[in-house]
């Protein structure tokens, strides 16, 4: 087969090579696409090959990686794990602009005294780096991107970190956000929501299969149109494999918050913040918010509150925890590298999902304050990732982690 993908068969003509998989590189880009049937021609020298409805010339030149017959991969429940973790959801690319003196008026110009900063970013992104910087390479990452110049970067940049990247290309452009940060306020955004919501679940439960991950990582539910309506399909496909869920949520633009409460008891921990816990429950008080998304079928609960810590809620346990200190450059993909040590902590203790219900504080000990640790120093610098390590969570754990710890109080 890697003959043929760059001589042409004898006499010329079209042959179609059906039931293969074919997994190619581009000498430019490096970029690996998977093709389930091709058709060569001998005439003009390349494949055509078709996958998710998209026809891409396969050129001489591109390396053939692998190639076999459908019937000859090993059934799918006698497959070894290719990830630990599966992170699935948004990708997008961040334009950050940090420590800003104030928002210009109309016509006026302001500068950028911390520069202007493009990362990759959306949630299931940004948490896969950040597993990676924490030493997590065993993590798969799976969202949808455009045909575009952005598109290629943030599959590059991705890659680039050391990981299972399975993007879904679609003709829209790639997804792209502006987070605007005046020094001592809130993050303004704007956002442009083209392929970054529109993941299908197909490609999600295709990926799934594919990594049978120890912990899917569901996120920017409320704003996938096509995965928020499959959710409980998802979830129920992932705990049929023994996959325990974490799903991180945001205010929904369409259907508002039913599917997600259909779903609940599918979903081993809830991550969201203060504002998305009040508008899901109702409830304006954190405690109450988490403790009623228990009694719905939550194992754990996580409502995050920035510098004012958090809350958690399992079985008949709850507790506040103070936030760790720290200097806030730039809050970006705080919620979403707290999720990322949650899972680095997960793995390391070995915690499944019989233990979220019964479980003491002192054995979510490591896990709260592991999460915790790393949603703070992302804030130490612009960007939601790069302040994301192992040295600086475990540095600052060492620093503040029993102090942080002495404060809990019982909800």
């Amino acid at each position: 087969m890697a003959q043929n993908s760059q001589e042409p068969l004898p006499g010329g003509g079209q042959r179609r090579l059906s039931g293969w998989r074919m997994l190619y590189a581009t000498p430019s880009t490096a970029r690996m696409t998977e093709a389930r049937t091709a058709t060569y021609s001998g005439n003009i020298r390349y494949y055509l090959a078709t996958e998710s409805r998209k026809t891409f010339a396969i050129q001489p030149g591109w390396l053939c990686l692998r190639a076999r017959l459908e019937n000859e991969s090993p059934p799918l429940n006698n497959r070894p794990p290719m990830a630990r973790v599966l992170c699935s959801g948004s990708f997008m690319c961040d334009f950050i602009v940090p420590d800003l003196p104030r928002i210009g008026e109309p016509g006026d110009l302001v500068y950028a005294p911390k520069g202007i900063h493009l990362h990759p970013g959306g949630h299931a992104a940004n948490v896969a780096i950040s597993l990676a910087q924490l030493g997590r390479r065993d993590t798969a990452v799976a969202g949808s991107i455009g045909n575009d110049i952005l598109g290629d970067f943030m599959e590059d940049e991705l890659r680039k970190n050391g990981l299972e990247v399975h993007p879904e290309r679609l003709d829209q452009p790639t997804s792209k956000n502006i987070a605007l940060v005046v020094k001592g306020e809130d993050r303004r955004f704007y956002a442009q929501l083209a392929a970054n919501t529109m993941l299908t679940p197909g490609h999600v439960l295709r990926v799934l299969e594919e990594t049978r991950p120890e912990i899917l990582y569901q996120g920017t539910v409320g704003g996938l149109r096509l995965v928020d309506g499959e959710l409980d399909t998802i979830l129920g496909r992932a705990r049929d494999m023994g996959c325990l869920t974490l799903v991180d949520v945001i205010r929904p633009h369409e259907e508002g918050w039913r599917r997600l409460h259909e779903s609940l008891p599918l979903i081993d921990i809830l991550h969201c913040n203060g504002y998305e816990g009040e508008a899901l429950t109702g409830e304006t008080d954190p405690a109450t918010s988490a403790r009623s998304l228990i009694q719905e079928g939550v194992r754990l609960c996580l409502i995050t509150l920035g510098s004012e810590g958090l809350v958690a809620a399992w079985g008949d346990t709850g507790l506040r925890m103070p936030a760790f200190e720290v200097d806030e450059v730039d809050q970006t993909g705080a919620g979403d590298a707290f999720c990322a040590g949650l899972i680095d902590a997960l793995l390391s203790e070995g915690v499944n999902r019989s233990d979220l219900r019964g479980a003491s504080p002192g054995a979510m000990k490591p896990v709260l304050l592991r999460g915790s640790a790393a949603g703070a120093v992302c804030v130490t610098a612009p960007g939601a990732t790069t302040a994301v390590t192992r040295e600086n969570v475990e540095a600052l754990i060492k620093e503040q982690g029993e102090k942080v710890w002495a404060e809990i109080r019982p909800l």
